[in-house]
């Protein structure tokens, strides 16, 4: 396992430009080689250049487990076909969808893992071709007040961390959906609440926002067992 305190485009929010998972990852094409190089000293995962409409927030566009992907209908057409060449690499099969919401910050959406997945009311006449794409039992459901459950927590099949105003019952519910051993509340880069946009994990491994503090980290690598 491999953990590391960095920053991506000069920025802290390092979640908002990477999207990885047990199976690969995408960083940003226009990332320099150094911060490439970086990256996959990091995750053992084959990593991928990726855009989307030739954005770099990939984490922000995109949300994915070991089973599918789910993209935003502003996707290219030719992004679209390199991520499928990529995933031919693969002997399983992946889901590609493409969801015509007209919200489609889906990073922040929705809340997955290769057991299962939460998405925000916003998506809910989605839900079924969702839980299609990430082959996984998916539910509404929204915690801390807020209705963006992807962008206020980060998560991996170990466990999730999430917004510290969530009650002990919302937890509790958070990690009934998600099958994992271990949930509990924390920040990223000193006291943030919206720890998807200052961590990127998969099961192994993670890449963390430089300003995360040492109790951050104490308790973002425990309760996510890396």
């Amino acid at each position: 396992m491999t953990i590391l305190k960095y920053q991506l485009f000069g920025k802290n929010s390092i979640g908002v430009y990477l999207e990885v998972n047990n199976i690969y990852g995408l960083y940003p094409a226009s990332l320099l080689e150094v911060a490439v190089n970086k990256i996959k000293s990091v995750f053992e995962e084959p990593l991928f250049p990726f855009s989307v409409n030739n954005s770099s927030l990939l984490g922000v566009y995109i949300a994915s487990n070991k089973y599918g992907i789910v993209l935003p209908q502003i996707i290219k057409d030719e992004e679209l076909e390199k991520l499928k060449g990529y995933l031919s690499e693969f002997n399983g099969e992946f889901q590609v969808g493409v969801l015509s919401s007209k919200d489609n910050a889906f990073g922040n959406l929705i809340l997955c893992n290769d057991h299962g997945a939460i998405i925000s009311s916003i998506l809910k006449e989605y839900r079924k071709e969702i839980e299609d794409i990430l082959n996984v039992e998916t539910i509404v459901y929204e915690f801390a007040n807020q209705h963006l459950p992807g962008s206020i927590a980060v998560a991996n099949n170990h466990g999730c961390a999430v917004h510290p105003l969530s009650s002990d019952e919302e937890i509790e519910i958070v990690s009934s959906i998600l099958k994992v051993k271990e949930a509990d509340v924390s920040t990223v880069n000193r006291g943030i609440p919206y720890l998807s946009s200052g961590a990127v994990v998969n099961d192994k491994s993670g890449i963390f926002g430089f300003s995360c503090t040492g109790p951050e980290m104490m308790r973002l690598t425990y309760v996510l067992n890396l």
